[in-house]
């Protein structure tokens, strides 16, 4: 404790002094966001910004500027349901939500739902709720759709979603079922109250839909909201909809719907037309003046729109409605650049997308759902895949988008070489707490997601990093870990992360402040190491996909000397120049088409029903073809060699293992290394086989003869000095002898992820370590039931290692890497286990959509909303790569030995 206090007397200076700038810290130690134990699958698609929902049905937790999170509910934007009898008699009418009615909610409104009578289903990017309102005979489904959709890059950038309504009568009488949306301003002006946004109504050119707009600020930036609903025949905008305000006239709203089943204009709204005075009335109506005050007019800063479905008895009938919100442009107060959103590439930058968007929404949702279905069908119907896992790996992904996450199009930028120019720039937050973009020693866990799913995202902010290598700042700051003054930056490094939010992301990179980054040993490596990853899955996304067996990954592999060209000429039978190019086709190429489940093929070689694959037409599938992975190659490659020699100044002893620097120079940034380390020296060690591979391939035979004699040397020292016998050790001092790191085998794990087929790591020993690591860490600790703390100290008496704060935390993206590599070693039970005992956890404790990183042994977390659990499509790759053998199913992913109950 007497250790941290000049570290917290730093960190409270540095936050006083972002108070007195009104500047948020980049990480707010003192006034922590507990999770809210609320959400539902949030709404959006990737890099316009993403509103919150509650699965009770409320919308909350607003993410529009990038990388700011309000966690408000607003109660006046929700869904109405009316029920009328055949006499045209409402009997029922309610909020569909069974959240308790807010304090600050419309007085007139009411919040009718039990929730015995609902139940909710989130499949990311899908959720469903089913209301049962068979007492007034009716049964009732709202179907949530955002276009989060792998390798369609158009439509997944999208600020928008669509809500599908399905009403069934169940019972012997006419019923005519309305659907009101209703909207309102939200995070209006300085402490989020109400400015009165500008309201405007829009009739649609569209064929079929109609829609109103409501127009506001957001932290001073224009933003444009936009429902909209699919047009019953020969309905017009000035059909179902309303204008009001939230504070004054919500209860026409209520009373309006009750009366006639949708919506009217409020005619106090609307002032009466002016009156001719005569001098023959001109007495009388001064006498009557004070009996006949008009209405007072209030300015609007709300809006609704309904839709109404007629149904017979067992019949059944849906209504759409589409939701936008349009903020196409960014500046940074500290930035003079203008920044548009990737999606104005496609529908402008003008601020009136809004409608367009909300057709395109409506005329497009089944396709997405279709795609949507094409991708996650496999691995709903994967025998090998338990049911947890499946349900993990989908709504993970949320974090893809509700990460802060930024997507920029610039193609003025940069050459047509350069994957920015078709991609654009993009970024995701650590987290909804820690607000830094592409924090890179995180991302390398959560990059699995990118890599598999939208590969070329991936390659974006790979080059955005290599851009950064040979950067060098004059400007320096004060690091608040030990009060020295340090460079911001220096040449042949890997900054931590790519600017603040508040700042100017991007351009000034490495906002972290508590550490001197440039001395932190993980982050080349962690480039590297993704360089070959990614290097491989590109290979397989870029194969001619006129031949489905060379997509097996095996196939891939078997070409060891370089030549990209063999691939094509063993698939294709001929070889076809000119490999290194954007868009990953050989020339004369069939365009690609999105697969069914493109992992599959990749790992199988498996070929697709082709029936299976409708046609549909260009502007409703926008697949871009992977980069080539070649040209990706020969780029990165002098990036990953500067990098490793550069690293070569942390070898102090000349042995060819590096050493750590004795204070925490890794991710784990509060947990001290010292000397060779089980985690830093495995990743320099595996990253040091994989640029001796890459520059086999490029046929740099100097470099190879370079990296090979210096990996040998690497492997032998870290073998003699970390290898225990039962495990590698934490590191090299005397104090953490019987330490057990869950994380220590990184290094090893990218290199199966890589397709390494040299045994880098002596398999017995990696087996021996990971059982040492599931024995201690996993089943010693909560029972087996909250995945692998990070560090355990073995022994007769074991127990958690309490040395520092992050040794005694379980890391939810570092158990399910952990989990992936045993599933490479052939421990599919275990890591079935390892995982699916903290996701039960997490499941069991409401953390669903805002899931953290850390979590402790009283039950306890730390940083909700994080990247690093994206890390669980590590393991689906894994599992695909190499499927379990046949073995005694597991209940709930527990092993056998359990514990039934664990006090969390």
């Amino acid at each position: 404790m007497f250790e941290m206090m000049p570290l917290s007397a730093r960190y409270l200076r540095y936050y006083l002094g972002r108070k007195m700038q009104k500047r948020r810290p980049i990480m707010d130690y003192i006034n922590m966001i507990s999770a809210q134990r609320m959400y539902g699958c949030p709404i959006g698609g990737i890099g316009g910004g993403t509103i919150g929902r509650g699965f009770k049905g409320e919308f909350c937790r607003f993410q529009l500027y990038p990388g700011i999170y309000e966690y408000v509910t607003v109660p006046e934007c929700q869904f109405i349901v009316n029920i009328r009898d055949g006499k045209n008699e409402t009997i029922f009418q309610s909020v569909l939500s069974t959240y308790s009615k807010p304090k600050k909610a419309p007085a007139s409104w009411e919040w009718n739902l039990k929730g015995s009578d609902c139940e909710y289903t989130a499949l990311y990017p899908r959720a469903w709720t089913t209301y049962d309102l068979s007492k007034y005979g009716i049964r009732l489904v709202c179907r949530q759709i955002s276009p989060v959709i792998p390798h369609n890059y158009k439509d997944s950038s999208l600020p928008c979603a669509v809500f599908v309504f399905s009403a069934k009568n169940v019972c012997d009488e006419h019923r005519d079922v309305s659907i009101t949306f209703t909207w309102t301003e939200v995070l209006g002006g300085p402490n989020k109250k109400k400015t009165i946004g500008k309201l405007d109504l829009e009739r649609y050119s569209e064929e079929f839909t109609c829609g109103i707009t409501l127009e506001q600020k957001i932290a001073d930036t224009p933003c444009t909201f936009t429902i909209a609903k699919k047009k019953c025949n020969n309905e017009t905008i000035h059909q179902g909809y309303c204008l009001w305000n939230s504070t004054k006239t919500s209860a026409y709203v209520w009373e309006c719907l009750k009366k006639n089943g949708k919506l009217q204009p409020d005619p106090k709204l609307s002032p009466p037309p002016p009156m001719l005075q005569d001098k023959s009335t001109e007495k009388d109506n001064k006498k009557s003046k004070d009996k006949d005050k008009p209405h007072k007019i209030y300015k609007c800063d709300s809006i609704g729109l309904s839709s109404s479905i007629s149904l017979d008895p067992g019949g059944s009938g849906s209504t759409e409605f589409s939701l936008v919100w349009d903020m196409p442009v960014i500046k940074y107060k500290k930035d003079k650049k203008i920044h548009k959103r990737y999606y104005t590439k496609y529908f402008g930058s003008d601020g009136i997308a809004g409608a367009s968007i909300a057709a395109y929404a409506l005329r497009n949702y089944k396709n997405w759902e279709k795609q949507i279905a094409e991708w996650q069908e496999p691995i709903f119907n994967n025998s090998n895949i338990p049911d947890w896992l499946k349900s993990a790996l989908v709504n993970e992904l949320y974090f893809v988008a509700d990460g802060g996450t930024i997507w920029y199009d610039v193609p003025e930028e940069y050459p047509e070489t350069d994957p920015r120019h078709e991609f654009g720039l993009f970024g995701y937050l650590e987290g909804h707490e820690y607000r830094m973009y592409n924090t890179y020693d995180v991302h390398f866990y959560a990059s699995f997601a990118l890599a598999q799913l939208w590969p070329n995202l991936q390659v974006v902010l790979q080059y955005m990093f290599r851009d950064t290598i040979a950067m060098e700042t004059v400007k320096c700051r004060q690091s608040l870990y030990d009060g020295k003054s340090v460079k911001f930056k220096i040449k042949d490094s890997i900054p931590h992360d790519l600017g603040d939010p508040e700042d100017a992301p991007f351009t000034n990179i490495n906002a972290y402040n508590i550490h001197d980054v440039s001395e932190w040993r993980d982050l080349s490596l962690k480039f590297v190491l993704q360089v070959a990853r990614d290097h491989r899955l590109l290979r397989a996304h870029c194969a001619p996909f006129g031949d489905e067996r060379c997509r097996a990954l095996a196939y891939i592999d078997d070409v060891r000397d370089g030549d990209e060209d063999e691939l094509y000429a063993r698939a294709t039978g001929q070889a076809v120049g000119g490999c290194a190019r954007a868009g990953g086709r050989p020339p004369n190429a069939e365009p690609q088409r999105p697969h069914r489940n493109i992992l599959e093929l990749l790992y199988s070689g498996a070929s697709p029903d082709e029936d299976e694959w409708p046609e549909r037409p260009p502007e409703e599938v926008e697949c871009g073809a992977a980069w080539d992975a070649h040209a990706y190659l020969a780029d990165m490659y002098p990036a990953c060699a500067a990098l490793l020699r550069k690293a070569r100044i942390w070898d102090a002893d000349g042995d060819g293992l590096i050493e750590n620097g004795g204070f925490p120079d890794q991710t784990y940034d509060a947990w001290v290394m010292a000397g060779p380390s089980a985690y830093c020296g495995g990743l320099w060690v595996a990253a040091l086989s994989a640029v001796s591979t890459m520059a086999r391939s490029l046929g740099f035979e100097e470099d190879e003869r370079e990296f090979s004699k210096l990996l040998e040397q690497a492997r032998t020292s870290y073998d003699e000095k970390l290898w225990s016998g039962a495990c590698y050790r934490f590191d090299t001092r005397p104090c953490n002898r019987n330490v057990v790191m869950a994380d220590q085998l990184a290094g090893h794990w990218y290199l199966r992820a890589s397709g390494c087929g040299e045994p880098v790591f002596p398999e017995a020993k990696v087996k021996k370590a990971l059982r040492t690591v599931y024995e201690n860490n996993v089943a010693r600790f909560c029972g087996g039931r909250m995945g692998a703390v990070n560090g355990y100290v073995a022994g007769a008496r074991g127990r958690i290692d309490t040395t520092a704060i992050q040794s005694e935390e379980v890391w939810t993206g570092v158990t399910y890497g952990l989990a992936a590599l045993m599933i490479y070693e052939g421990m599919h039970e275990e890591a079935f286990a390892t995982a699916g005992g903290l996701y039960h956890t997490l499941t069991q404790m409401g953390l669903s959509f805002e899931t953290p990183e850390a979590l402790y042994e009283n039950g306890n977390h730390r940083s909700i909303g994080y990247m690093r659990p994206l890390a669980i499509w590590a393991m689906y790759q894994a599992i695909v790569a190499r499927p379990p053998q046949p073995v005694a199913t597991l209940a709930n992913g527990q092993p056998r030995n359990a514990k039934e109950n664990t006090h969390l």
